[in-house]
C-alpha cells in the first residue's frame, strides 16, 4: 500500500509533467513575427509626420519616399521603398519590409531621399538647389534602429547636413527696380560617406575626409511678404574668413561676401544670416543658429 507521502510525491510529479507539457504546447503555439510586415513610424524631431525643409524640418509631406534596409547577424535582407500618405499618416511600401527571424536582433536602416543606398551610403552634395524640390532632395535624413522583433517600432531620423538661410535687403535708392536674381552659398565639403556603427549603437558615423573640396551651391529663393530669402543645404565643416561665402549679382554688378569669423557648421542645425546691400556696402551678419527639434541632431531625448 502506498503511503500518503508517496501519493503526494506521485501527484507532484504528475502535475510537473502536465505543466511541462502545457508549457511546451504554449511555446509551440506562441505567435512569431518572422516573415510579418514591420509596422514602423519614422520620426524627425519626435514627430511622425516631415520634411518641409524650410519649415521646422520635422514633418513628412505627402508622397515623400525613403528607402529602408534590414539585416541580422545571420541573414541579409533586402531594401524597400516606403511612400508617405499624409491623409492616413501611414507608409505604403514597394518591396519586402519584413522581420527576418523571430528572435534574432535586427538592424533597420532608413534614408531620405530614397535614391540613396542604406547599405552603402555615400552623399554627394547637389550644387543646384535653386528650386524648392531641389533643396528638399539635398536634405539628407537618415535613421537607425536595433533590437528584437516587436509589434511596433519607432525609428528616429536625423538631418545630417546643415541648412543656411540668407535674409536679404537691397537698397532701393541705390539699386532701383533691381533685385538679387540668384545667389550661391559656399559648402566647406562636397560630400560625405557614412558608416553604420556596430550593433546596438543607434548612429551613423559621417566621414568627409575624401570630400574636402569646397563647393558653391545655387540657393533656393523664397519670398513671404516683404521677407526675401535664399536657402541651401551644405555639408558640415569649417568655413574660414578667407573663403568667399556668398556670391551674387544685382543687375550687371557682381558681389562677394565673406564671413566675419571662422564658422564650424554642424550637422542638423540651421544658420540664419542677414545680408544688407547698398551702394558702398555689403554687410553679412549672423542672426541665429536654430536648435529646432527637426534640425537639431544633438538632443537624443527629442528624437525618441
Amino acid at each position: 500500500m502506498k503511503t500518503i507521502k508517496q501519493r503526494i510525491s506521485y501527484a507532484v510529479m504528475g502535475l510537473m509533467a502536465m505543466g511541462f507539457t502545457a508549457c511546451t504546447q504554449n511555446e509551440d503555439m506562441a505567435p512569431t513575427l518572422k516573415g510579418q510586415e514591420i509596422n514602423a513610424t519614422f520620426s524627425v524631431g519626435g514627430m511622425q509626420t516631415r520634411v518641409n525643409t524650410l519649415g521646422h524640418g520635422d514633418n513628412w509631406e505627402d508622397k515623400d519616399k525613403l528607402k529602408v534596409g534590414i539585416f541580422t547577424d545571420f541573414v541579409v535582407g533586402g531594401t524597400a521603398v516606403l511612400s508617405f500618405n499624409s491623409a492616413t499618416n501611414e507608409w505604403s511600401r514597394s518591396g519586402s519590409f519584413r522581420w527576418l527571424d523571430k528572435i534574432e536582433e535586427h538592424t533597420i536602416l532608413a534614408v531620405y531621399p530614397y535614391d540613396y543606398d542604406p547599405f552603402n551610403l555615400v552623399y554627394k552634395l547637389p550644387t543646384n538647389q535653386s528650386s524648392p524640390n531641389d533643396l528638399k532632395f539635398a536634405d539628407l535624413i537618415i535613421g537607425h534602429w536595433y533590437g528584437s522583433p516587436y509589434g511596433y517600432v519607432t525609428i528616429p531620423m536625423k538631418h545630417r547636413m546643415s541648412l543656411v538661410t540668407i535674409m536679404y535687403h537691397v537698397g532701393t535708392a541705390d539699386y532701383p527696380n533691381l533685385d538679387i536674381s540668384s545667389l550661391k552659398i559656399c559648402s566647406p565639403c562636397s560630400g560625405a560617406s557614412f558608416m553604420n556603427l556596430p550593433s546596438g549603437k543607434n548612429e551613423w558615423k559621417m566621414d568627409t575626409s575624401n570630400y574636402q573640396e569646397a563647393k558653391l551651391v545655387d540657393a533656393c529663393k523664397t519670398e513671404e511678404g516683404e521677407v526675401k530669402t535664399f536657402s541651401a543645404i551644405i555639408v558640415p565643416g569649417t568655413v574660414g574668413t578667407d573663403k568667399e561665402f556668398l556670391k551674387f549679382s544685382i543687375g550687371e554688378k557682381n558681389f562677394v561676401s565673406k564671413l566675419k569669423s571662422q564658422t564650424d557648421f554642424e550637422e542638423g542645425k540651421r544658420y540664419t544670416y542677414k545680408l544688407d546691400v547698398g551702394k558702398d556696402k555689403v554687410e553679412l551678419t549672423r542672426i541665429s543658429v536654430d536648435d529646432l527639434k527637426g534640425w537639431d541632431s544633438n538632443n537624443e531625448e527629442d528624437l525618441k
